[in-house]
């Protein structure tokens, strides 16, 4: 128990705690420390020269050095520059000359550091340091081409096995770190699109709500009598929402759509809407297709989902005798039949053109009458209770 919890606070330490471009360059570095000290270990029991062994705790020393930079410092650029310049410069001619030359495990020690600075660094010193080092490397193999004595050869298959297993270690090594590079850049790119995606969409939302609320003013402005009758019908069937009970996304929901409930009389004549008498057959034949129409122009906004609901039934009643689809009860969508009451609560305490608005008294008289015939129940209830909770009619200033 307490060797795993020395183990995962020292992995904490070392790699948990940072993001995973630091991860892998630090994975990076511990590798070429173990490497190292592994070669030193080797190099050891082999009875390498002690040249060589030297060589390899250098190695391991500058390792730990490029680890140190990149656990203390915010910007792993410089660690990465530095670990890019010890595996290509330092760790490249000595496992070059200590293993074989180009024979040995060197080449893959090499290609782990490549994989890990690109991948952290993606800037332009990177390429100034790969081209240095290609010449810098390649300097390297035509000098030992001249001078074969100083590369130290393989003299026994227990040395090949051993750079053999290091080979494959190396090999799955860059192998893993390139394939959570791809997954996690594939990841990373996903989230980008998906919080790009999600602004989008708040942003038509945001430019649709605009619209909306123009749109609404528009249509309050054709009668001189109800100005502010949608936001006020908005207002409380949103009271009504919230207080039978729904989220704030319907309560929302339901807001947009009475907001917008009475959007087809637009096209209605602004005569017939301020007429101060009671309407012909034909007039009133015109006013009934409004619900209709603002269904008709909601459905064109797609960016809010059934945006339409409440202008095209909001005039239909419980009993089945409204309009323009003549929906009884529950046949009628729940939006529609609040935003239903909200919208006759609304007329009752407002001036119209053909007559004033009522009492508190009577606006409840005529609810309850209402209950079942006009109104569901139930939300006939609830507007109820708002407006005895209303003691000083305050609700429709």
């Amino acid at each position: 128990m307490k060797f795993r919890k020395f183990t995962k606070k020292l992995y904490d330490s070392l790699i948990g705690r940072f993001e995973l471009w630091q991860q892998m360059l630090n994975i990076a570095v511990i590798i070429a420390i173990v490497g190292a000290g592994a070669s030193v270990i080797i190099s050891m029991i082999l009875g390498n020269s002690v040249i060589a062994i030297l060589a390899f705790l250098l190695c391991a020393l500058l390792g730990v050095i490029c680890l140190l930079v990149s656990l203390r410092m915010k910007d792993i650029t410089i660690a990465a520059v530095l670990y890019s310049v010890v595996s290509n410069f330092v760790l490249f001619p000595v496992m070059f000359f200590t293993s074989g030359g180009y024979h040995g495990g060197m080449p893959l020690w090499l290609l782990l550091g490549l994989v890990i600075t690109w991948i952290v660094i993606k800037k332009k010193i990177l390429y100034v340091i790969y081209v240095l080092s290609l010449i810098f490397q390649c300097g390297c193999i035509l000098y030992s081409e001249a001078h074969p004595e100083m590369v130290v050869q393989f003299d026994s298959e227990r040395t090949i096995a051993f750079d053999v297993v290091q080979s494959l270690i190396l090999v799955s090594l860059i192998l893993a770190l390139i394939i959570k590079y791809m997954g996690y850049a594939y990841e990373k790119k996903k989230k980008e699109l998906d919080e790009a995606n999600a602004l989008l969409a708040k942003m038509n939302e945001r430019i649709t709500l605009q619209a909306m609320y123009t749109l609404a003013k528009t249509i309050d402005a054709k009668d001189k009598y109800t100005n502010g009758h949608s936001m006020r019908v908005a207002k409380y069937s949103s009271m009504l929402a919230r207080k039978m009970g729904f989220d704030e996304v319907k309560v929302e929901e339901i807001y947009n759509m009475a907001l917008l409930h009475d959007i087809g009389k637009i096209g209605v004549p602004d005569e017939i809407i301020n007429k101060t008498s009671s309407l012909t057959d034909e007039e009133f034949y015109v006013m009934k297709k409004h619900p209709k129409t603002g269904y008709d122009i909601l459905s064109e906004m797609s960016e809010i989902k059934d945006l339409g609901i409440g202008a095209r039934w909001h005039h239909e009643r419980y009993d089945g005798r409204g309009y323009p689809d003549g929906l009884k009860g529950e046949e009628i969508p729940l939006q529609a039949r609040i935003i239903c009451v909200a919208d006759a609560y609304d007329a009752m305490t407002s001036n119209r053109s053909y007559r004033s608005s009522m009492s508190q008294d009577k606006v409840k008289t005529e609810i309850i009458e209402g209950r079942g015939t006009q109104f569901d129940p139930g939300i006939a209830d609830v507007m109820l209770e708002i407006i005895d909770e209303d003691k000083e009619f305050e609700l429709h200033g």
